[in-house]
């Protein structure tokens, strides 16, 4: 039996389907032009104008594009910014560290690495963030001490982001579920308190608190430095969005789970853990990573307590004398590792939640 083609489509309706109105024809080429002037300016800059890593900084004087030998100059002071020259290995070591372990984390909660243990990873941890202080502090096997006011760049922005956001977490799941059980009314108000007033305060405020009023309720004699005080703080903000982000998805769970897991004879504790927290999870999963994407970025306003992260180290880098005119190329490298390191981080919430909704069907 011959079948007949489909009669071809008109060339109006395959105009239409692709322009659309004239309005939206007219919305779509002028964004399209935009976007190629963009990209064409991009790539003058980047290649067609630009200087080569390879030759001297004389030939970077007065030209239009970018100068790539700013990064052979100043690559290592952006990175690690006025910690001694001659321990660079050091701050090099724990970046690496908390970047991997931080990629492991990544990929193990969306299956790529099922072979390794949670108990394996929770160990690496316990004994990761302990020997990043210890490696950058120095002052043991032989290491020289540093003081914490010289630690700067990327292993600041990975201590005060990764390290926060890892023990932000469990503090904010224990604030959900504080606030979402009905046992304790004192337990569930002062937890909702504690939220809603950490949540209404610039995160400026809280910072400073963590930094100047902080260690004014520590014991006499007892001295913690700015940067264990903007961990702490950084601590304790974070796990107040990250208990409401759960504390959504606490309620968005049906009452017939709640009832269902009584049927099963579970107690508070097994329904929780068991039948509600790992739901709510799942549902929460969009707004913990907006949340885990949020705090990542604005580890950079510790900028305004003096201590020096990527963002600071780069600003520091061109603020020398006769470097001025690098700014663009300073702040293109912290634009790109921020672009680089949220797009995995939102790759990961995409990977979670396709992962979960797989599981559901």
């Amino acid at each position: 039996m011959i079948h007949a083609a489909p009669p071809p489509l008109k060339r109006q309706t395959l105009l239409r389907d692709w322009a659309g109105t004239p309005l939206t024809a007219l919305v779509s080429a002028a964004s399209a032009a935009l976007a190629l002037w963009v990209l064409w300016r991009l790539l003058d800059w980047a290649v067609l104008s630009a200087v080569s890593p390879m030759s001297p900084m004389a030939d970077c004087t007065g030209i239009q594009g970018a100068c790539w030998r700013f990064y052979v100059e100043k690559s290592r002071f952006m990175l690690f910014g006025t910690y001694p020259y001659a321990e660079h290995w050091r701050p090099a070591l724990v970046s690496v560290l908390l970047l991997v372990l931080s990629g492991i984390v990544g990929l193990r909660i969306c299956g790529r690495m099922a072979l390794i243990p949670a108990r394996v990873l929770t160990g690496a941890w316990i004994v990761v963030v302990p020997l990043a202080f210890a490696l950058m502090g120095g002052g043991w096997a032989g290491l020289s001490p540093v003081d914490m006011t010289r630690w700067n760049g990327m292993p600041v922005l990975l201590i005060l982001s990764v390290i926060a956001i890892a023990l932000a977490f469990p503090l904010g799941l224990l604030l959900a579920v504080l606030r979402f059980q009905d046992r304790s009314p004192l337990l569930r108000r002062a937890a909702t308190t504690y939220i809603e007033v950490i949540r209404g305060i610039p995160m400026v405020t809280v910072l400073f608190v963590g930094v100047f009023v902080l260690p004014l309720t520590m014991p006499p004699g007892t001295r913690i430095s700015p940067m264990m005080a903007t961990l702490v703080a950084l601590i304790f903000f974070h796990a107040s969005y990250f208990a409401e982000d759960i504390r959504g998805g606490l309620q968005s769970v049906p009452e017939s789970q709640n009832e269902a897991a009584r049927a099963l004879g579970l107690s508070g504790s097994q329904m929780l853990r068991l039948v509600l927290l790992p739901q709510a999870l799942s549902r929460s999963l969009p707004a913990l990573v907006n949340s885990v994407i949020g705090a990542y970025k604005d580890t950079s306003l510790v900028v305004v307590l003096g201590i020096h992260d990527l963002t600071s180290a780069a600003r520091m880098a061109f603020s020398e004398p006769g470097w001025g005119a690098f700014a663009l190329e300073a702040y293109a490298f912290v634009g790109v590792w921020f672009l680089l390191s949220c797009a995995f981080l939102s790759w990961v919430g995409r990977q979670l939640h396709q992962k979960e909704t797989a599981r559901r069907h």
